[in-house]
């Protein structure tokens, strides 16, 4: 139906708009929303987080012929909101819906693989273990994508590796040492 995809676009501006609030304010909003949105009294936490729950089952539910056009409308988004988001379990969930968008999204994800290894590098710098466990796996995620994805991160891997040798001899978290391992092992053997 010629109106579907225009309530889905509607539907998911909606779940980011909820799920970015507060995090700048008016500089995110402005990003997403029309004249007509209003401004907002703060939304619940549990809501947020279950916002992005709903961007996580649809990373896994969409039909590959609505992952290309799915992949445009929420990366660039999560990508700004992340770096710009104060709530580190916000953050983390957003890392989250990240991870969950390369898996399932698969070579739509490649314009924004980059920028997702960066955001993976700055995750790993955060002051939570859900957060650099969240960025470890985005890593992991991004290296064992496709060949094109790999290629086109190549060149931020030597950051990467040193970032994981310093997280996995200095993380007080033992499960973070663990990957951080993990992955080192996975550099050295390519």
């Amino acid at each position: 139906m010629p109106g579907d995809s225009a309530l889905g676009d509607s539907v998911v501006t909606y779940v980011i708009h909820q799920l970015s609030l507060d995090a700048v304010e008016a500089a995110s909003t402005s990003m997403l929303c029309s004249d007509n949105c209003a401004s907002e009294p703060s939304v619940p936490l549990s809501f947020r987080l279950c916002m992005a729950n709903v961007l996580i089952s649809a990373c896994q539910k969409i039909s590959d012929s609505g992952k290309k056009a799915f992949a445009r409308r929420i990366l660039p988004y999560l990508i700004h909101f992340v770096q710009v988001i104060k709530d580190s379990e916000i953050r983390v969930a957003c890392v989250q819906v990240l991870f969950s968008a390369v898996y399932h999204l698969k070579s739509m994800i490649l314009p924004y693989s980059s920028e997702l290894l960066k955001l993976s590098l700055k995750s790993l710098e955060g002051n939570s273990e859900k957060e650099r466990m969240a960025g470890v796996k985005l890593m992991a995620s991004l290296m064992a994508s496709e060949d094109a994805i790999v290629e086109n991160i190549s060149e931020g891997l030597l950051e990467a590796r040193l970032v994981l040798l310093s997280m996995y001899m200095a993380d007080p978290s033992l499960e973070v040492q663990q990957m951080c391992q993990k992955l080192l092992a996975c550099l050295t053997h390519s």
